[in-house]
């Protein structure tokens, strides 16, 4: 999109992670990868599409290793202990289950294939990217669809991480722990552009939503527990 639109922009830098953020980040090594755009974004069209175009593709690339993986369990034998790590599925797993004719299982019956396991940590990172915070791409989204509006709902998103973070269950620590170095990072609000007042057309209104759809089928409160 950007190249589509004239932008300047770096290649991905991919961000390792430290082994001190559990619990989901100490097992995936990275935080993902940053593109850092080199000039403004004028108009909400533009930063529209520049924000939908990652986590849509993203998500699309997820679902043929998802649907594999689903289909390619292994029953586990091994008995559960308090250290025993569970992945939490989210509701396009229970889905693809469904559309496979598999009956539905959970990470404390089975061996995930290797497959899956890289869906699951695509959707995650989907998910994450599209938290309406900041310059996250859910940022960049929010600020096309709501305009100036979008500090105040980035702030509501950001306050729900946190109370998840301490009141839910322990894996739930993972929203408040990346909405804090979102906003760390990138700050509450998102860049002002050109045309904030002006409404989005009804094309990418509805983009818009799909953003909105597809970060509830990747969403878990909870993505690692114990049992």
């Amino acid at each position: 999109m950007c190249r589509r639109y004239g932008l300047p922009a770096t290649l991905p830098y991919f961000l390792p992670s430290p082994l001190l953020i559990p619990p989901v980040f100490n097992f995936a090594g990275t935080f993902g990868a940053l593109i850092r755009i080199k000039a403004p974004i004028r108009t909400k069209r533009v930063l529209l599409d520049v924000g939908a175009a990652g986590p849509l593709a993203g998500f699309a690339a997820s679902l043929p290793f998802l649907l594999y993986g689903v289909a390619h369990p292994r029953p586990s034998t091994t008995p559960l202990t308090e250290q025993t790590v569970l992945f939490h599925y989210p509701l396009i797993v229970r889905w693809a289950q469904h559309w496979m004719h598999i009956g539905p299982y959970t990470s404390a019956t089975v061996h995930e294939h290797p497959t899956f396991m890289a869906a699951w940590f695509g959707l995650l990172v989907t998910s994450l990217n599209l938290l309406p915070i900041g310059q996250l791409d859910g940022g960049h989204v929010l600020r096309a669809a709501v305009g100036r509006r979008q500090p105040i709902v980035s702030a509501f998103v950001a306050a729900m991480c946190l109370v998840a973070g301490i009141a839910g269950p322990a894996g739930s620590a993972t929203w408040a722990i990346f909405a804090v170095l979102a906003l760390a990072v990138m700050g509450l609000a998102h860049p002002p552009v050109d045309d904030d007042d002006a409404p989005l057309d009804f094309g990418r209104l509805l983009v818009a939503l799909a953003c909105v759809g597809v970060f509830l089928l990747c969403f878990s409160l909870s993505p690692i527990g114990y049992p």
